[in-house]
């Protein structure tokens, strides 16, 4: 590796990461035929199918991700799917305002499960660091809520859309790691300059990831 490749490897949450980009990767079949690490990618964020958790927890564990790290989203039966991936994912992502999630009309519903899933991860011997993902929409009276209650639990972080970073960071005083969820190499690059530890690119490909690598070195 390069000394300028050096530059963008950092340590987030207790894990090493060759670089902070990542990309979001969706299963939509049975089975692991589709999954292929994302070249040069530091993680990548795998979303569970809806059925059968326990068969791709299988292929999962067959899978060499080389230097990148396994990202979990969790949108789907909750408790139970945090649970199951816990000891397999390097870092997992609880969204519950998908609408296979908790259907939390309540902010408050996230803060029960929030507890839930704390107390949860007591029972194993292994620290899985676990963020919340923040949607589009929300008030900044629930935004100071939901920060307040993730520092309140000990999260590690939250995943947020890319435009969020900067108010987040304000909100505490840069005291809470940030995953920036972002459309383009541009929010990207606005992200990482307000703050954010991490990069989830969508729908950017291989070489968008490459490009964005390369101007990431250049901050």
């Amino acid at each position: 590796m390069s000394n300028v490749s050096h530059k963008l490897e950092r340590e987030v949450s207790g894990l090493f990461f060759t670089n902070p980009v990542g990309v979001p990767y969706t299963i939509k079949k049975r089975g692991f035929s589709l999954f292929r690490p994302a070249p040069k990618s530091g993680f990548l964020t795998l979303t569970p199918p809806e059925e059968s958790v326990m068969n791709w927890i299988r292929g999962l564990e067959k899978k060499k991700m080389g230097n990148c790290v396994l990202a979990v989203n969790v949108n789907t039966d909750i408790v139970r799917t945090f649970s199951l991936v816990y000891d397999f994912a390097g870092f997992i992502i609880v969204d519950p305002d998908s609408d296979k999630g908790i259907d939390a009309s309540d902010i408050s519903d996230t803060q029960v499960l929030i507890d839930e899933l704390v107390s949860l991860r007591l029972c194993y011997e292994r620290y899985t660091p676990f963020f919340l993902r923040l949607r589009h929409g929300i008030s900044e009276e629930e935004l100071h809520y939901l920060l307040g209650a993730c520092r309140l639990a000990g999260l590690d972080g939250v995943a947020a859309p890319a435009r969020m970073v900067s108010r987040i960071n304000a909100l505490t005083e840069g005291r809470l790691t940030v995953i920036a969820s972002a459309n383009s190499q541009e929010e990207a690059l606005r992200a990482f300059r307000e703050g954010a530890s991490l990069l989830e690119l969508n729908d950017i490909g291989p070489i968008g990831v490459k490009k964005l690598l390369k101007k990431l070195e250049t901050q």
